[in-house]
């Protein structure tokens, strides 16, 4: 079986931290994404309905924002 070989991550804006949303289950936020292929998975935390760990390929999910996580300061920067 010959094929091209996917260099590309798949679903690139679904990272940790991204505020999404979901068709059934509403908005929610991503608590753990694992997988770079066709077969990524994640753990979202939605308002509603606690956490699910959705297939990336069949979740339909959108990405509402990503934010950052927190950078410390180093000490005696203003």
């Amino acid at each position: 079986m010959a094929g091209k070989i996917e260099m590309e991550i798949a679903f690139p804006d679904i990272v940790n931290n991204a505020q999404v949303n979901h068709p059934t289950f509403g908005p929610g936020r991503v608590l753990l994404r694992t997988g770079e292929d066709e077969k990524s998975k994640a753990i979202v935390k939605f308002k509603e309905e606690g956490e699910k760990k959705l297939a990336l390929r069949f979740a339909k999910l959108t990405v509402d924002k990503v934010e950052e996580e927190p950078v410390a300061e180093k000490e005696g920067e203003a």
